[in-house]
């Protein structure tokens, strides 16, 4: 006689719901973790986006800030070095400086020689430019280049810009334009908690693969008690790693872009917590709770199947002996 609770065609049925959604959080997790790999491979899943487009635009001088001549008062430092940005674009451009606004944010990044974005993921970082261009509404990023994999990526914002600056198209020293300190503080900060992160989506794409394993032998086999508490306990470490991650990620993304936010507002840099990859992270963490409740589920119901077949063998028993 089986003991397994219920019948296969039942347990199989059951088993469907736990099968999708464990298949969905390991999908997700993998999307988390490798997505921009390469340019143009799903690079609005980044965890923060620094905005470096309108980097500087405040020292420019404009036509209502002051005279007709794209000068500065102040001729050495930084506010020469615009000046001198501006003379270089001018001379290309000529008339059309006075009437290219906020497009001249597009300009100075392409004079200085430094991307308009850059993107931190879990295990690398990208860079590229806003298409068509940083002022347009729905702006889209442009990859342009992205490092190496690596589990424990550090991204050092200051001396990326430092080697664009150098070689760029003006020969810049690097030296004449710095990012404030705070900015790569922040950054650190963020480079901290990249690789314990990593490691946790790790554990979440494994255990949620070994749910997804245990639910086709569920169907194949057909489901028992063994499979329910085995599914249950893996569910529960998938769930576990994948909510750790996503709380972590959701925290230092949203920290990170306030403080960056903060200390660069003077010199025009921005940031933003990457939308999409909060999404998918959660709904990844959501997906595996679906196939953990479900589970658990089963096993109460094989369970209750259980003792409703036991009581009748016991009542039967009893019967005969008397």
């Amino acid at each position: 006689m089986r003991s397994r609770g219920l019948s296969n065609s039942t347990g199989r049925n059951f088993v469907l719901c736990p099968l999708i959604f464990s298949a969905a959080a390991f999908a997700l997790t993998l999307v988390a973790v490798f997505a921009g790999s390469k340019p143009g491979q799903m690079e609005d899943y980044h965890i923060i986006s620094i905005n470096m487009s309108d980097f500087g635009h405040d020292l420019v001088p404009t036509p209502t800030s002051g005279g007709s001549d794209p000068t500065s008062t102040d001729q050495g430092g930084i506010g020469g070095f615009f000046s001198s940005v501006v003379a270089t674009i001018e001379s290309s451009i000529g008339d059309e400086l006075n009437g290219i606004g906020n497009d001249i944010a597009d300009k100075l990044s392409a004079e200085i020689g430094i991307s308009q974005w850059y993107s931190l993921h879990v295990m690398n970082a990208c860079e590229g430019d806003y298409a068509p261009n940083a002022t347009s509404p729905g702006a889209w990023f442009n990859q342009t280049n992205c490092t190496a994999q690596e589990a424990g990526f550090q991204f050092n914002l200051s001396s990326v810009l430092d080697r664009e600056i150098e070689v760029g198209p003006l020969g810049l020293n690097p030296a004449d334009l710095k990012i404030p300190d705070g900015i790569q503080e922040v950054i650190n900060y963020l480079n901290g908690f990249l690789l314990a992160i990593f490691v946790l989506y790790v554990i979440g794409i494994g255990f949620s693969g070994i749910v997804f394993l245990l639910c086709i032998g569920a169907i194949t086999i057909g489901p028992s008690t063994l499979f329910s508490v085995a599914s249950a306990i893996t569910a529960t470490l998938a769930a576990l790693a994948l909510g750790i991650a996503s709380a972590i990620s959701t925290a230092i993304a949203k920290k990170g872009a306030s403080e960056i936010n903060d200390k660069g507002d003077e010199v025009g840099i921005s940031a933003k917590a990457g939308g999409k990859f909060m999404i998918i992270t959660w709904v990844a963490f959501g997906a595996i709770v679906i196939a953990l409740i479900s589970w658990i589920g089963i096993w109460l119901k094989n369970r209750r199947s259980g003792v409703s077949r036991k009581q009748p063998m016991e009542s039967n028993e009893e019967q005969r002996r008397s």
